[in-house]
């Protein structure tokens, strides 16, 4: 059975139980404390050298690293990642605009608040949302004409950008100004396996 290396708020984390969960594909979970250091030392880098979380030990031994590209291994000969190679593209496209304009600028107000840093740290949160609300805007056209986010089937791309702008809120941000996300959400929700990023 796989391993599952996560954190119990960590969105990038929640992407993969998520997927594993909507696959039902079976794995036992090692949640760390990232508040205690335990993903930078040498023994948690030999499972993952880029020193974070999640992380994904397989039946044979091997790690997987990256949460897309780890979503991307397990999609691979599922519905949720086409053969088609001009689908793949748009698909992962929106993988690396997740990464790339999306999460930093959704996640960090998010943090800053959990920590409740808030207000040491407004100047840049103000700048993070002055770049994350242009990204939400093109997400929430994309889904007036498409019921996903890469066409008309649930793809690796909405397991992708669920987490973080669904916790959004979570760092200020108001997502009543985008319907077609708050439509999207809830649709989101209703898919198979899903589960919040912490039960109760």
């Amino acid at each position: 059975m796989i391993k599952l290396y996560d954190s119990k708020l960590s969105g990038n984390a929640w992407k993969i139980r998520l997927m594993l969960n909507f696959l039902q594909i079976p794995y036992v979970r090692e949640t760390l404390n990232l508040a205690e250091g335990k993903h930078k030392e040498d023994a948690f880098k030999k499972i993952n050298p880029f020193a974070r979380i999640p992380a994904v030990e397989l039946a044979d031994g091997r790690f997987l690293n990256e949460s897309n590209a780890i979503l991307l291994y397990f999609a691979e000969g599922t519905s949720l990642l086409p053969a088609d190679p001009v689908l793949r593209c748009k698909i992962n496209a929106w993988l690396f605009f997740e990464q790339a304009d999306l999460l930093r600028f959704l996640a960090y107000p998010r943090f800053y608040t959990m920590i409740n840093q808030r207000e040491k740290h407004q100047d840049i949160i103000s700048h993070y949302m002055e770049l994350g609300k242009p990204a939400l805007t093109h997400v929430d056209k994309c889904l007036e004409k498409n019921t996903w986010i890469a066409g008309e089937s649930l793809s690796v791309a909405d397991f992708s950008l669920y987490p973080y702008i669904s916790m959004a809120e979570e760092g200020g941000y108001v997502l009543d100004e985008w319907p077609s996300i708050q439509r999207w959400l809830k649709d989101f929700k209703d898919i198979p396996g899903y589960e919040n990023i912490v039960n109760a």
